[in-house]
């Protein structure tokens, strides 16, 4: 049966699994990541209404937060715990961060790089966006990513292997 953690003990239980202070503190109030990194009041809405998904069946929930109907979770068990994406309406995992909070840090900042690019960004708009998720690693992540276009869509098609990469040069996995 899946237990979910409430929302006043929220913040003390993602602490205790070693989650960021500044980046739980802020989520929800980065302007820049506005759509991508949303307060969890959806969470404790829709996950009641889903625990017999068998994804979380058997763990305690914590939500971390929510991207319109996708959520992202600290799960854990007595054997497990790990930090999962999925989407509402879906029983799948789409990303499994194990407890690496880096790796999630680092997979919220190359959306917000993909979402700005069309637009130009520059390296230090983009630290200061880490700054406000404690992601210390921002520019060096910016520069993995500041491709040509040609050398980006290429990358982009294989963005799992790339992902990997990026994270091992950053030393995150």
């Amino acid at each position: 049966m899946m237990k979910l953690i409430t929302i006043e003990n929220r913040v003390s239980e993602l602490l205790k699994f070693g989650a960021p202070k500044i980046f739980i503190e802020n989520i929800g109030k980065v302007e820049e990541l506005d759509f991508q990194v949303e307060d969890v009041e959806m969470a404790y809405f829709y996950l009641p209404q889903i625990s017999n998904y068998k994804i979380i069946k058997d763990f305690s929930l914590i939500p971390i937060f929510c991207s319109g109907e996708t959520f992202y979770v600290y799960a854990y068990n007595d054997q497990i715990e790990k930090i999962i994406y999925f989407e509402l309406e879906n029983d799948q995992i789409y990303t499994d961060y194990e407890k690496n909070w880096h790796l999630l840090l680092m997979d919220i900042m190359i959306q917000y790089f993909e979402s700005e690019i069309d637009d130009g960004i520059e390296v230090n708009d983009f630290k200061n966006v880490g700054e406000k998720i404690a992601f210390d690693k921002a520019e060096q992540l910016f520069d993995l990513l500041n491709l040509s276009v040609e050398e980006y869509n290429i990358k982009f098609n294989e963005k799992d292997k790339w992902r990997t990469e990026i994270a091992k040069k950053l030393n995150i996995l």
